[in-house]
């Protein structure tokens, strides 16, 4: 199975776009949709930004990944907060203020 990660793209010249996936991580990814700009939301899956999406549905996918690992934490005996906080942390670096519960 293949998965698509948020990312909010910091700069697009031509073909390419420079992206922020959060905690510090920005790359360089090909752009396959029209009329990207500055600041939009984009799903990233294999280098290559597929399809631009709001910053609610950015922050969706997010907590939904979270949601996951903190799943996953839990059966192999790992700290679930530490997991919690660090999606946090992202979310907040990528999306900005964000509210969540």
């Amino acid at each position: 199975m293949c998965w698509g990660v948020p990312a909010r793209v910091l700069k697009v010249e031509g073909f390419k776009a420079l992206v922020d996936f959060g905690g510090g991580i920005e790359r360089d990814v090909l752009v396959a949709i029209s009329n990207l700009r500055d600041g939009d939301y984009v799903i990233v899956h294999a280098g290559i930004a597929i399809s631009k999406i709001d910053r609610e549905e950015a922050l969706k996918v997010l907590e939904a990944y979270m949601d996951m690992a903190i799943q996953s934490a839990k059966e192999d005996g790992l700290d679930e907060e530490e997991v919690k906080q660090y999606y946090e942390k992202l979310m907040s670096e990528m999306l900005g203020d964000i509210n969540h519960e």
